[in-house]
């Protein structure tokens, strides 16, 4: 009996270290900044240079706020799979932020982004999955090439609200889950 909650025990323990591991967010060393000329003390993330495929963006680099995610920042980056956005950003920038990523199946996006300006996520090809943290109003899109297949219009087309979307027939349809 003993020995079965010693087990448990450090079973539990385990899942709990992956768990918190799985959590944290990439070191700020895995990305390269710039300052924000619309943000006082705000920082751009200009380049991924880590190697991890969940990327964690942190809220602050070097004590500074993360506040826009720039422009080719993920370009043509084939190894992430995912990308949580922390709530400092507010926006996502034109010129494919994350264009060509095309093993990014993914990403979150919090509720203060305001902005997401045209061809972000260009030729995301896997791209499956987003979520929306908060309302996402019209302006808050460049155009109908920001995601692939018609995510703008679908999902203005419902209640506007937070939710997961998901691509479905060849990626032409998204629906709310």
């Amino acid at each position: 009996m003993k020995t079965r909650k010693t087990a448990l025990a450090f079973i539990l323990m385990a899942v709990l270290a992956i768990t918190a591991n799985a959590q944290q967010y990439n070191p700020e060393s895995d990305f390269q900044i710039d300052w924000d000329p619309n943000v006082k003390d705000g920082v751009i993330i200009t380049k991924y240079i880590g190697t991890k495929k969940e990327v964690r963006i942190p809220p602050s680099i070097q004590n500074y706020p993360v506040t826009s995610i720039g422009k080719e920042a993920f370009l043509e980056n084939r190894n992430i799979t995912s990308v949580i956005i922390p709530n400092s950003v507010t926006s996502i920038r034109a010129g494919g932020a994350f264009a060509v990523c095309t093993n990014l199946t993914s990403v979150t996006i919090p509720n203060k982004v305001t902005t997401i300006e045209s061809f972000a996520f260009q030729s995301c090809t896997s791209l499956t999955s987003v979520t929306f943290q908060g309302t996402i109003a019209s302006g808050r899109f460049s155009n109908n090439n920001t995601f692939p297949g018609d995510l703008r219009d679908k999902y203005l087309a419902d209640d506007g609200g937070p939710g997961t979307y998901r691509r479905f027939s060849n990626g032409e349809i998204w629906r709310k889950q």
